[in-house]
């Protein structure tokens, strides 16, 4: 089947419940077999201040560690690009080594540093999508406070989904979100700084790309 025949039947929930595929795909400069960003398709990138961010070449390698519903793809509504970029990058090439499902939680903080807003990732099931036969789906992530973190492995995912969307936070991912829903609502602020100088590296990284 051809790759766009493949995508347009695995993204139709996206197209239905989100909305329409982007005509343009982010391409990296350098490949992700090279070591380089995983390919991005988005919906409405440069219409909108959260932008949904699609992995595209994901659940069509054989290498990948299919979950549960078979092989997948990643996404994540988030203000800011190259973080966007760089955590479904990471999520994607660790898909080769581990089997992601729904309600995983992982700790970023060593890869982001103590200062940054979000300190780790949640995986949501998205969708479950047949196509040709072949099981196939896309995970939702979301990224969180330290506080949102502990309480999602201590209370588990799916309460602190709850909590975000009370909140009117979910789905989508701010990498300037100060405040944490978790731990009866308590406020935790980060440093800015940190989290701009965190934004500018990875700025630097994809332009040298």
């Amino acid at each position: 089947m051809k790759p766009e025949n493949f995508y347009a039947q695995l993204f139709r929930p996206i197209h239905e419940r989100i909305g329409p595929i982007d005509e343009t795909d982010i391409i990296p400069f350098v490949g992700f077999d090279r070591g380089g960003m995983v390919r991005l398709s988005t919906v409405s990138r440069g219409r909108a201040k959260f932008v949904t961010y699609i992995t595209c070449e994901l659940a069509a390698r054989a290498q990948q560690q299919p979950a549960r519903f078979g092989t997948y793809e990643v996404m994540i509504a988030c203000d800011d690009e190259p973080w966007a970029r760089w955590v479904l990058t990471e999520i994607g090439r660790m898909s080769f080594k581990t089997a992601f499902e729904h309600g995983h939680a992982m700790d970023i903080g060593e890869a982001v540093g103590p200062g940054f807003p979000l300190q780790g990732v949640i995986i949501e099931e998205f969708a479950r999508v047949s196509v040709d036969g072949r099981p196939h789906g896309i995970h939702r992530l979301h990224g969180v406070t330290r506080a949102e973190l502990d309480f999602a492995v201590g209370s588990g995912t799916d309460k602190l989904l709850q909590l975000l969307k009370d909140a009117g936070i979910y789905p989508l991912t701010s990498i300037h979100r100060g405040n944490s829903v978790a731990m009866e609502r308590q406020e935790l602020r980060e440093d800015p700084p940190t989290a701009h100088a965190l934004r500018a590296r990875l700025r630097d990284r994809l332009t040298r790309e």
